[in-house]
């Protein structure tokens, strides 16, 4: 085959291959929303025994760990030497992104994001308690090469956590626009995600 031959059909197999990129991924199930929520409701039916209120002295400690843990996830030896003292031995995670348990792979996943990440920064912006519910809202800019072109990401979101007798992590869960931040930042997907939602105001 001829250079120029290639040169020529270079562009249809370029297009072939974002055709096939967008598809196949296509095809997976559905995140399974239901279940989701399931397992969300099982976790706080699983901390309310050990849930300690506002008014317990260790809620205040607690808490406080945990808001400076928020602003050093992207600081690996913090993370390792802090999340058993900040989260419970079957503590429950859900970042709206992916769910783990325990401090090992709580530690793990922090690791790993820290590791994808060129810059990160947390504002604690306020936080409020209703009985055994503590509620941590924040603003946070990153940045990755693989999302929006490098540039940083600015997102606010709110943390639902659950503390034990000890001040520890039992629950966390975040609400935060994960769809926007993260998979609306990366190339081809972005796009489609910003024409979802133009026609959807419509």
């Amino acid at each position: 085959m001829s250079f120029k031959i290639i040169l020529q059909t270079l562009p249809i197999i370029l297009l072939a291959l974002l055709v096939v990129s967008i598809f196949i991924p296509a095809c997976a199930p559905y995140p399974n929303s239901s279940a989701r929520v399931d397992e969300y409701n099982a976790a706080l039916h699983k901390t309310a025994g050990d849930s300690i209120s506002a008014e317990n002295p260790q809620s205040a400690n607690g808490l406080a760990a945990f808001k400076i843990f928020l602003t050093k996830i992207s600081d690996k030896e913090y993370v390792r030497t802090h999340t058993a003292k900040v989260y419970a031995a079957d503590a429950y995670l859900n970042d709206t992104l992916v769910t783990h348990h325990g401090p090992e792979e709580i530690m793990s996943y922090f690791h790993k994001t820290a590791d994808t990440m060129t810059s990160y920064q947390v504002t604690i912006d306020d936080s409020a308690s209703s009985g055994n519910e503590h509620y941590v809202r924040w603003t946070m800019v990153f940045s990755a090469p693989k999302l929006n072109g490098g540039k940083p990401v600015r997102s606010v979101g709110m943390s639902h956590v659950r503390l034990n007798s000890a001040g520890q992590v039992t629950m966390h869960q975040d609400y935060w626009d994960s769809g926007l931040n993260i998979y609306g930042q990366i190339p081809v997907i972005g796009g489609v995600i910003e024409s979802i939602r133009r026609r959807l105001e419509k």
